[in-house]
């Protein structure tokens, strides 16, 4: 309530003359403007006019303003009744006026329901959460993390793809597909995908298996070999022959794999120089002495280049190789497929094919030249390091030198005069005798 008597919104104020105490016979509610309550209060008491008019003016305005918040507050309610009055209403009773009092529009309002007043006063809601088939996907577009059936049938797939992910084995895994620990099936191949029921294999099951023509229905009979079940990934099976050389050199090395040695094998080959290379050349003067260094120059350089075409060779092939495997691992989310490395592999090493040189970017390019120089400059100082260090070692030995020799000579001096010496005497003792 605004003001600070205990008034209720559907029974306006009584008007009281503050100067005269009125008797408890007279206590209704009267109307709206407090004059015209005071004109009828006087009337139901006999009082004279002059009397009516010498109410306090602070106590007209307090009624005055009671009256207006009373109006204010009723204002949305009487809103709400003429509305609801309009709509009960037939359309001949459209056409002509009516007038209603407060309370026949309070009545009004008390018969309406809460529903009617809500959507009279605040408007159309509409709802923020949707109903429930409004979220329905379809199979093939269903959240990847959620349950359900991620292909539908006849769908493409490659292996590894997720085709169904349950809780329980609701679907098998049948023919070319795999299940996971959380009961999910995958593609073990590419092709299409079929749903299916195989009763030889057990009655009550349903299967979900992958074709390999859209046309193949599932499941495949027993006895059937075909191109696509012996190779289903595409890729031709072929049985490689070694020649009788190779055959004999990976007898004598059988821990080595077929590749390894294959190389070996071309790469040790004596490869076929021209007759000019083969024919030896006899020493007869300065002339065929140069031309033999001649032909031995060019008879390594022949044998070099063979060796590095057949190690090329070798490299493409194990390329192709490569190129022609796939093998599928086990990833964290239970899917098959190739690891990076392995799809980074397929276009060979980088620097043996065009377009590989730079596989790093600029920033990449820039660490590592920084580091190549900072390695080169502590090479340098290392070395310059390592020469002072040889340079003290050999100064150091020749002052071992020096000093061995100063020894010698001492020690061949002392001898020498040891020599003199004893000759000297010996001359003496000749003349002496003499």
């Amino acid at each position: 309530m605004l003001s600070q008597q205990k008034t209720s919104p559907l029974q306006p104020t009584q008007c009281r003359s503050p100067n005269r105490r009125q008797p408890n016979s007279v206590q209704s509610p009267g109307p709206l403007n407090p004059i015209a309550a005071a004109i009828s209060t006087s009337r139901s008491l006999a009082l004279p006019s002059a009397l009516i008019f010498s109410v306090p003016v602070a106590a007209r305005n307090v009624r005055e303003r009671q009256a207006m918040q009373l109006a204010r507050l009723q204002r949305p309610f009487q809103r709400v009744a003429g509305a609801v009055a309009s709509a009960s209403r037939p359309l001949g009773a459209l056409s002509r006026p009516t007038t209603t009092s407060l309370e026949d529009r309070f009545a009004s309002l008390r018969i309406a329901s809460p529903t009617e007043i809500n959507a009279a006063v605040q408007g159309k809601r509409y709802a923020t959460v949707k109903s429930q088939g409004a979220y329905k996907l379809k199979s093939k577009k269903t959240i990847p993390k959620k349950l359900g059936a991620k292909r539908t049938g006849d769908q493409y797939v490659l292996p590894g793809n997720i085709i169904y992910k349950q809780r329980g084995t609701v679907w098998h895994p049948g023919e070319n597909t795999i299940m996971g620990r959380d009961h999910t099936i995958h593609a073990a191949v590419a092709g299409y995908v079929k749903y299916y029921r195989d009763p030889h294999r057990h009655p009550g099951r349903q299967y979900i298996g992958v074709a390999f023509n859209r046309d193949d229905k599932l499941p495949y009979p027993p006895g059937k070999r075909s191109e696509e079940v012996i190779s289903p990934s595409g890729i031709p099976l072929t049985v490689t022959r070694l020649p009788e050389s190779e055959q004999s050199t990976e007898s004598e090395d059988s821990t080595t794999t077929g590749v390894s040695v294959t190389a070996q094998t071309t790469v040790t080959a004596k490869p076929k120089l021209p007759i000019h290379l083969r024919r030896r050349i006899p020493l007869k003067d300065g002339n065929s002495v140069i031309a033999r260094l001649i032909q031995q120059k060019l008879r390594a350089r022949a044998i070099t280049k063979a060796k590095q075409d057949a190690w090329r060779l070798q490299q493409q092939k194990e390329l192709e190789a490569r190129m022609n495997t796939r093998v599928f691992r086990l990833q964290d989310d239970y899917s098959y497929r190739e690891t990076n490395w392995e799809i980074g592999r397929l276009i060979g090493d980088a620097g043996t094919i065009p377009g590989t040189e730079k596989t790093e970017s600029r920033r990449a390019r820039m660490r590592s030249r920084r580091k190549k120089r900072a390695a080169y400059f502590r090479e340098l100082k290392a070395r310059r390091v390592a020469k002072a260090r040889r340079r003290e070692e050999s100064k150091r030995r020749l002052r071992e030198k020096r000093a061995v020799l100063l020894a010698q000579r001492r020690e061949a001096t002392t001898t020498v005069k040891a020599t003199n010496e004893a000759v000297k005497v010996a001359a003496e003792k000749n003349k002496v005798k003499a």
